[in-house]
């Protein structure tokens, strides 16, 4: 786990592209986010039986499973049901969007994305967890 000394919250980022892991990691712990990074959804899963995030941060589009099989898993489950969902997605689509909606996420964010946007939806979605 990648830590901060005061943690705003603390956020599971699973995206299969080293890069963006790397990118988001060091802009959510330079805000002040406790952040774990997983690079697919068998890693993400297996952080979910340690600790429960306030917030994940899920990319669609990954080889082993998708965010959508994740996202089905999680709402599945009584004691991940409530961990807000934020998908991320190359995918322009508003089909996609509404799918992973539907789903239970909370929000979509497309790739690539607006730092300032996604830091703002981030605060507000932890802001109502809270």
């Amino acid at each position: 786990m990648i830590q901060s000394h005061a943690s705003k919250g603390n956020i599971l980022i699973v995206d299969d592209a080293p890069e963006n892991l790397e990118t988001l990691t060091q802009v959510l712990i330079s805000q002040g986010y406790l952040v774990r990074p997983a690079i697919n959804g068998q890693m993400a899963l297996k952080a979910l039986q340690t600790t429960f995030p306030d917030l994940i941060l899920l990319d669609i589009m990954m080889p082993d499973m998708s965010g959508y099989d994740i996202c089905k898993q999680l709402k599945a489950n009584e004691s991940t049901r409530d961990i807000p969902v934020i998908f991320m997605t190359a995918l322009p689509d508003t089909v996609d969007e509404v799918k992973g909606l539907e789903l239970g996420a909370v929000d979509y964010i497309t790739k690539p994305f607006q730092i300032e946007t996604m830091l703002a939806r981030i605060k507000t979605h932890l802001t109502l967890r809270n």
